[in-house]
């Protein structure tokens, strides 16, 4: 019986994205093992149909797709992009009818050679179509197998970000306070910012209240800086209190817009929370027509 997911969630929506975004990096060397007679119809359904299979798709290429899927050493990437194009396909409840059971308990370490964010993203493909029970799997991937990004190196840019902060601009976010309330924000946000740059080790208001006004203001000349501390602080907690996952919904255009070496250490953190956290899911509250037409997924990270 085939089995057919539910309106879309944001995490099904940014893996499915991930999936796509992998399978066209790829789509030249798959095509090369295919049949030569499919490579139009593997282009359609990678750039047109966003990887997922019609009947007459799956009549015509689904045996091939398994067969690259199946042979890691003839071709790492292409081999890598079928089961992407695969998975991607089951996700969507495409024409495809296998549950992938046997790729996955014959190839798990070959999955891990490929380059981070296309490993990452078939991991964690295969973890939300487990939870969705599209693929049948003993265990689902876990830990570093679904990060694309070392989470030391992530940090440290994070804290780099938040330590740009002048002594004047730490005193531009503290005068968001109440004037006597003032000094006790900018002793607490220097103390955090020399230390572990995790706001909730540092009390529940100060320099909390502060930092996660300016967090909400694109305008703010420490919005970048300010955003760092927030996600640093959802990482250290798995978003517990859902700031993040809220901030997203509303910024995430704001966050896409920022100059690049900003930008993409803030997107790498956000993708962490994506990662990391099988509960984290922005748009959570909205319609499901509306997030499909509205909701905004991290930039694909490219190999």
């Amino acid at each position: 019986m085939r089995h057919f997911s539910p309106p879309m969630t944001f995490k099904t929506m940014q893996v499915v994205s991930d999936l796509q975004s992998a399978a066209a990096t790829g789509f030249a060397g798959l095509a090369t093992r295919l049949s030569p007679e499919l490579k139009p119809i593997l282009r359609r359904l990678i750039f047109d149909q966003e990887c997922k299979m019609t009947a007459e798709d799956a009549e015509a290429m689904h045996a091939e797709l398994m067969m690259v899927a199946s042979m890691p050493d003839q071709d790492h990437a292409s081999f890598m992009t079928a089961t992407i194009v695969l998975l991607s396909d089951r996700l969507q409840g495409g024409a495809g009818d296998d549950d992938l059971f046997w790729n996955w308990d014959a190839f798990q370490e070959r999955f891990r050679e490929a380059p981070s964010p296309i490993r990452a993203a078939l991991m964690n493909g295969f973890r939300g179509a487990h939870a969705l029970e599209l693929v049948k799997l003993d265990q689902p991937p876990q830990g570093t197998d679904l990060r694309t990004y070392d989470e030391d190196d992530l940090l440290r840019l994070l804290k780099i970000i938040a330590r740009s902060m002048t002594e004047d601009m730490r005193d531009m976010v503290c005068a968001l306070a109440e004037e006597e309330t003032q000094p006790v924000h900018r002793k607490a946000l220097d103390n955090c910012l020399k230390s572990s740059c995790i706001l909730s080790e540092f009390g529940g208001w100060f320099p909390c209240q502060v930092v996660d006004e300016v967090s909400l203001d694109p305008e703010h000349p420490c919005y970048a800086a300010c955003t760092a501390l927030m996600i640093l602080d959802a990482i250290a907690t798995k978003d517990a209190a859902g700031k993040m996952a809220r901030r997203y919904e509303a910024q995430a255009d704001d966050y896409n817009l920022l100059p690049t070496e900003q930008r993409v250490p803030l997107l790498a953190g956000l993708r962490n929370l994506h990662e990391m956290d099988a509960g984290w899911e922005p748009y959570a509250d909205w319609p499901a027509d509306k997030r499909l037409d509205k909701a905004i997924v991290v930039p694909f990270a490219k190999p």
